[in-house]
């Protein structure tokens, strides 16, 4: 009588020392077929293709060299564009152009955006060409808009890929657009005529007159800070300008009781006009933040990661005293000249 005995295969250890049992069909069988069958789909073998008309032509090692390097092309090809394809939709546009659209305002504002002898220059033109490199394509500024809520309508029309122009962000728009983290974040201020605030002052302490300001203040028209006078100041009469010179030439003037934006540019006015300076006071609000950040279309998600990573490779944070004093020559080409 001959007694079968049960022969058990022992698992063969991996390089972690889990044993796997080896059997004639597992997954490594059917890893290795499938490997097989998308070599032949890339080679271009299969069920249609084509035999040699001409078989009984032997073949030569000059002939097989061409054919064989025919199929490997081939292979590269579709390999490239099937990795082509994967990129995320909002990535691939600006690859395949070749090219990263950026708006700004047309209006230039020193030291973020001016043009100097043709060329644009300031630190949104300086991130616009870091991001563009990083990216490997070439840069195209559209300077189409006319105030900073019409670069946001840009980029939301998808007329641009994103926007940099000294957008600061808020609720209103990061409802249409999305936001990347901030570049530079600063607080909100005030630019007050002195005779008009001492004549609302009246016995009161200072704090108490800026929390319920009364009177005339001027902003930029179709700027963040129209929906920020608002909320700050309810009580105060809201006068809207094109330019930010124009609203400075009336606090002087005493045409208006005060100019409100942040705080770099209260305190560009204080270095670029000393005289007027001294008919003006200046007034940071510490519990106020305006951050400046790049405005992408709701629908880039991926090229939201790209540029937030970019913009952490920043060798120092930008903080409003860096960027005045980095960017102090912009002062003395637009000081008024003393007579």
């Amino acid at each position: 009588m001959v007694r079968k005995l049960a022969v058990t295969q022992r698992p063969e250890p991996l390089g972690n020392g889990v044993g796997v049992n080896a059997t004639p069909v597992g997954w490594q069988a059917s890893l290795r077929v499938g490997c097989l069958l998308l070599l032949v789909a890339l080679l271009g073998f299969g069920p249609g293709a084509q035999a040699d008309p001409s078989p009984s032509t032997p073949a030569t090692p000059g002939a097989m060299a061409v054919s064989t390097a025919s199929v490997q092309g081939r292979a590269t090809s579709a390999l490239g564009e099937a990795v082509e394809s994967a990129m995320p939709p909002d990535m691939q546009r600006i690859l395949a152009r070749g090219k990263l659209t950026v708006a700004v305002l047309g209006q230039d504002n020193a030291p973020f955006f001016v043009e100097q002898e043709g060329q644009l220059t300031g630190l949104d033109i300086q991130l616009a060409r870091s991001l563009a490199e990083q990216l490997g394509v070439t840069l195209e500024i559209t300077r189409l808009a006319t105030t900073f809520d019409q670069v946001v309508d840009m980029v939301y029309g998808q007329r641009a890929d994103l926007a940099i122009s000294k957008i600061s962000r808020t609720l209103k728009r990061a409802q249409r657009v999305r936001f990347s983290r901030p570049y530079l974040r600063m607080r909100q201020g005030l630019l007050v005529n002195r005779l008009q605030l001492a004549e609302q002052v009246q016995g009161r302490s200072m704090v108490e007159t800026i929390r319920d300001l009364r009177g005339k203040v001027g902003v930029i028209k179709g700027s963040s800070y129209v929906g920020f006078l608002k909320q700050k100041f309810p009580q105060a009469t809201i006068v809207e300008y094109p330019a930010w010179e124009a609203i400075v030439d009336a606090v002087v003037q005493g045409d208006i009781l005060a100019a409100y934006r942040d705080e770099l540019e209260i305190k560009k006015v204080v270095r670029t006009q000393p005289d007027a300076a001294l008919q003006l006071q200046t007034i940071a609000l510490t519990d106020t933040q305006d951050s400046l950040a790049v405005v992408l279309p709701w629908s880039s998600t991926h090229l939201l990661a790209v540029v937030d990573q970019a913009l952490e490779t920043l060798t120092t944070p930008y903080t409003v005293d860096t960027v005045l004093d980095e960017y102090a020559h912009y002062w003395d080409l637009h000081s008024p000249q003393q007579p």
